[in-house]
């Protein structure tokens, strides 16, 4: 079976192109919104850290220091227990494995609001990245089983709704309830928060486990015909790819290489997100509700650049220089929100342009790894990667937060990230192989 060198293209003869872009219509109608939902929840009980920073720190005498390590703590358990989560995915099957990792995290983020000290919010952030993990990697492992290489970029930039989605939505509703809850039943108002914001998790878990379906074989919703074309798409790009062994996923250079930029996109994106509501304090913004909503800017921005910048980049079928493109945008924001810190303008501006630099690079970035591993390598390659570049939320708040402590000032921190990114965005361009994009 031959496809055409034109990534729009179809890969089956005799299915016309608009007939098979109905199909994934189809598909993806199905599975994003459910999945665009469980990341999007993720995304908020990872980052609403943030916004119960300012309360949870000056009623626990938590130090800039102690919350910079333990908002980057959630990513030691995540990287962890990243890569057999997402064996086990591949041993049970997505329905059953990612509806038991979002009732484990709801509940975990739940029971933050139980956090009465350094050690106890040491040790919950570790147990959520703990029962978080997998969650990332396994859809982005399932997508793989539905979706060729030439519409993954677009597919991927949707899921990555979420991270803004959270941002836009969340931001406004974590300082609603922080405000409006405090003291109700003598608890603070962060304590309901992540109380609130923990539930949907744990019952999104049994919506999971009755709409997903583990492969396209299983699909009741599909037709025979319609089944065929999915697998056959499928096939004929998995001859192009290589199932490694296990323990070669370790020492692969193009894996690792690919690691390293993922560990330097999400340095920049871990600095971004847990202390953007804390630049725009900065900038002159007291209120708490108005803090919320001003939060909710750059993210909404970011929704806009990262579907154009991706769907071009699947359209045109070209990675490298989009990611490149991306993290300048990125990098940029990074300087502009800093060196304008006193501007609430220019750093909603800026905000606006590092979130929206780093929502971009990540779904063009995904689908690197996903065009040339298959089956258990796709599997362990993809939870590998990821837990490598998850280590970064760990450096980039404490380090962060260690400078801020020592300096008065979150300008140093900010600009050591900048300063990573740009090694990031050289590495992607002249170190990545051809063969991956």
């Amino acid at each position: 079976m031959e496809r055409s060198d034109n990534p729009a293209m179809t890969g089956v003869p005799g299915v016309a192109e608009d007939a098979e872009d109905s199909l994934y219509k189809k598909v993806t109608l199905r599975l994003l919104p459910i999945l665009l939902a469980c990341y999007t929840i993720s995304y908020l009980d990872r980052i609403n850290i943030s916004f119960a920073k300012i309360p949870m720190n000056a009623e626990l005498n938590f130090s800039e220091a102690v919350y910079g390590l333990g908002a980057g703590l959630f990513f030691i358990g995540y990287a962890l227990a990243e890569v057999p989560s997402n064996l086990m995915l591949h041993r049970f099957g997505a329905r059953r494995w990612l509806a038991r990792i979002l009732f484990t995290w709801g509940c975990i983020s739940m029971a933050m609001l139980f956090v009465y000290s350094e050690s106890s919010f040491y040790v919950l952030r570790i147990l959520l990245g703990v029962g978080e993990a997998g969650l990332f990697p396994g859809v982005i492992f399932y997508l793989l089983n539905w979706y060729p290489s030439h519409r993954r970029a677009r597919i991927t930039s949707l899921l990555y709704l979420a991270a803004p989605f959270a941002g836009v939505l969340g931001a406004p509703i974590s300082a609603f309830i922080i405000a409006g809850t405090h003291g109700a039943f003598g608890m603070s108002g962060w304590q309901w928060m992540f109380l609130l914001e923990g539930l949907p998790a744990v019952l999104l878990a049994f919506v999971v486990f009755k709409w997903l379906t583990n492969s396209i074989e299983e699909a009741g919703w599909l037709s025979a015909s319609e089944k065929k074309t999915l697998r056959a798409n499928l096939n004929s790009e998995d001859l192009q790819k290589h199932d490694m062994k296990f323990t070669a996923i370790f020492t692969d250079k193009g894996v690792l290489t690919l690691s390293g930029i993922l560990f330097g996109i999400v340095l920049s994106q871990s600095g971004v997100f847990f202390y953007l509501p804390s630049l725009i304090r900065n900038a002159g913004v007291t209120d708490t509700v108005h803090l919320g909503i001003l939060s909710a800017v750059p993210y909404a921005a970011a929704i806009v650049v990262m579907l154009v910048v991706n769907r071009h980049s699947d359209k045109v079928g070209e990675r490298r220089w989009h990611l490149f493109g991306s993290c300048l945008l990125g990098i940029a924001g990074f300087i502009v929100a800093t060196a304008f810190k006193a501007n609430l303008v220019m750093v909603i501006i800026g905000l606006s342009m590092a979130i929206s630099g780093v929502m971009a690079s990540l779904p063009v970035f995904w689908t690197l790894p996903t065009s040339i591993l298959k089956g258990k390598a796709a599997a362990s390659g993809i939870a590998f990667v990821n837990s490598i570049g998850l280590t970064a939320g760990f450096v980039a708040p404490f380090i962060i937060g260690y400078l801020t402590t020592t300096t008065g000032t979150t300008d140093a921190g900010i600009y050591f990230v900048a300063a990573v990114w740009s090694v990031t965005a050289l590495v992607a361009v002249f170190f990545v192989k051809p063969r991956l994009v």
